[in-house]
C-alpha cells in the first residue's frame, strides 16, 4: 500500500462485530446467571457448589463489562482508528490509548492469545506512556499489557471494520514511512 505521508487512514467501528460481541457477552452472562442460580444443585468431585458460584459470578462480571463497553462503542460516533502522518489515535476498545506519536513507537508487533490476534504498538518509554493514562483501570490494564507482551497497546480488529492482517501492515507501512521520511 502506497500511500502519501500526508494521507490519513480512518478505520471505522464495524457496527455488525460490535452487535455479534454484545450478543455473545450477553450470551455469556445468561449463563453465569443460570450458574448463580444453579449452583447448590451442581455438586460434582470437581466443580463443587462454591467453585460454580464463583465461576457464575467471574463469567456475569467479565463479560458484562465486555456488553457495557460494546454498547458503548456501538453509541460513540468516534472513529475506531486514526493513522496520520502525525500518529495512531486508538478509539477502538474500552482500553483505547488515545493519541500515539510516531517519535513515541519503536516497533510494530503482533501477539496471539487464546486465537485473539492484537497488533503490539512498541513505545519508547511505555511507563510513561502508561502513567499518564487517566484511568486507574487503564493504566492496570496497559501494565499487564506491558508485562505479559512487551507493549502496553495492543489493539485488537474485532471492532474495526478490517481485518487483523490488513491493521498491521497499514501500521507497518505507515511507521516505516515516518522512519524513512525521518532517517531513524
Amino acid at each position: 500500500m502506497n500511500t502519501p505521508a500526508s494521507e490519513t487512514i480512518i478505520i471505522k467501528l464495524s457496527r455488525k462485530k460490535i452487535v455479534l460481541t454484545i450478543l455473545g457477552a450477553a450470551l455469556f452472562v445468561l449463563i453465569g446467571i443460570w450458574l448463580v442460580a444453579k449452583h447448590q444443585e451442581i455438586d460434582r468431585p470437581i466443580d463443587s457448589p462454591l467453585f460454580v458460584l464463583i465461576m457464575g459470578s467471574i463469567a456475569i462480571l467479565f463479560f458484562g463489562f465486555i456488553a457495557i463497553t460494546a454498547i458503548r462503542k456501538l453509541s460513540t460516533q468516534s472513529d475506531g482508528l486514526i493513522i496520520s502522518s502525525k500518529g495512531v489515535t486508538d478509539n477502538s476498545s474500552g482500553i483505547s490509548a488515545g493519541f500515539i506519536p510516531w517519535e513515541d513507537i519503536t516497533a510494530i508487533t503482533e501477539t496471539a492469545v487464546v486465537n485473539q490476534n492484537f497488533v503490539n504498538i512498541v513505545l519508547k518509554d511505555p511507563e510513561s506512556f502508561i502513567a499518564a493514562q487517566k484511568s486507574s483501570f487503564k493504566r492496570k490494564a496497559m501494565t499487564a499489557n506491558y508485562k505479559s507482551f512487551g507493549s502496553a497497546v495492543a489493539i485488537s480488529a474485532n471492532s474495526l471494520d478490517t481485518t487483523h492482517e490488513n491493521l498491521k501492515k497499514i501500521l507497518v507501512d505507515k511507521l516505516t514511512e515516518y522512519n524513512r521520511m525521518n532517517h531513524i
